[in-house]
């Protein structure tokens, strides 16, 4: 599977956030979940509670085999100084992130415009219904008509000619 499906499959929307679990960023870089926990909490200072947050218990309540860590972009980013030789395996990380995060991003975007449509066609529908209700019939109706009606064109066009 390639990096930016694999990243996307297991990315989570958390805290109003794109984030992915310690065991998919571990995966990615070869190393432990248990080898990131201990590396964010060696550097307290340099992983703020913005970028990488541990999940709490009702978050992980909601998803299954819920990771211990959740990193954002920037938190995946902050490991390429503590991981030396990890190098290559975060660039590919990064770009993937972003990637997937931005289809995160678009689905959004399409489920909003598909909502407002949807509340548009309501309307017209709602509009629709009232009308065809409370419809004025009109006198005269418009296009063809038949020669057995007695009022219309056709009917004063007989009287005429029997007249």
């Amino acid at each position: 599977m390639s990096a930016p499906v694999e990243v996307l499959s297991r990315l989570l929307w958390l805290r109003d956030t794109a984030a992915l679990p310690d065991r998919a960023v571990a995966d990615q870089l070869g190393v432990t979940p248990e080898d990131l926990a201990a590396l964010v909490e060696a550097h307290p200072g340099r992983f703020h509670e913005s970028l990488v947050f541990p999940l709490t218990a009702e978050e992980r309540q909601k998803i299954p085999d819920a990771p211990v860590l959740a990193f954002t972009e920037a938190g995946a980013a902050l490991l390429t100084g503590l991981l030396p030789g990890k190098e290559p395996a975060l660039l590919a990380l990064l770009p993937a992130f972003a990637e997937a995060r931005h289809v995160l991003t678009s689905q959004a975007e399409l489920s909003a415009r598909l909502a407002a449509l949807e509340e548009k066609l309501e309307v017209i529908l709602k509009a629709l219904q009232a009308d065809e209700e409370g419809a004025v019939r009109a006198e005269h109706p418009i296009g063809f008509v038949p020669e057995d009606l007695p009022r219309g064109l056709k009917a004063k066009q007989r009287s005429e000619k029997k007249g």
